[in-house]
């Protein structure tokens, strides 16, 4: 033993990083792949924890800067779902983005990883008929009673009489951003994010004023 250590010692630098690529190189791959394992979860998870809400724009056209102008107004980090397409009769090609658009909606619902909707009158209508979002006279009455004036002549009802989405065209960044269509707002019924779902209609609101 003592005589393999002094060998080990007389090797050269390179020798000896060689040696220990040949004899342990399957368990510094494994322990690199472990290493690598623990810093993804850490960060998915970190990822995770730091946004505020989730929020997806179906049928609705968005960049980078206007994301961020909604962040900024309201001062909350959120994850956006984009590029969403759910359409009344999709044709062609299509018919399988729409099908997977209506997927990842209904699975983030799932996840309870979507608070907001954003779209057009077909996809917030979808999203209504969907029993996605909640009534926003009981959600603003529990919430922040106060918004209520500002928002309700915003409000969109259906046949029932519920209030299910907030028309924001006229609401910055909405406007500013140029939509030649009205865009709507609804908020999705989960307990998740209550506060913070209320603070992105309180800064809407503030523009109204």
């Amino acid at each position: 033993m003592k005589e393999t250590d002094i060998t080990f010692k007389d090797l050269t630098t390179k020798k000896k990083l060689q040696f220990i690529w040949d004899y342990y190189k399957i368990h510094i791959i494994i322990t690199a792949v472990i290493i690598c394992s623990i810093f993804s979860i850490v960060k998915t998870m970190r990822n995770n924890a730091s946004y505020d809400l989730y929020v997806a724009y179906i049928n609705v056209a968005t960049s980078d800067g206007f994301t961020d102008s909604i962040e900024d107004i309201s001062d909350l980090k959120m994850d956006n779902y984009t590029d969403l397409l759910i359409t009344e009769d999709p044709q062609g090609q299509n018919l399988e983005y729409a099908y997977a658009s209506s997927m990842k909606v209904m699975s983030a619902i799932s996840a309870e990883k979507l608070d907001v909707v954003i779209a057009d009158s077909y996809g917030i209508e979808y999203a209504n008929q969907s029993d996605y979002l909640v009534d926003l006279n009981e959600f603003l009455e529990e919430e922040d009673a106060s918004l209520l004036p500002t928002l309700e002549p915003y409000f969109l009802y259906d046949a029932s009489g519920k209030a299910y989405a907030i028309d924001v065209s006229e609401l910055s960044p909405f406007k500013e951003a140029g939509y030649t269509d009205s865009v709507y707002l609804g908020i999705v019924a989960s307990e998740n994010h209550q506060s913070e779902k209320a603070q992105l209609l309180s800064a809407l609101a503030s523009s109204a004023k």
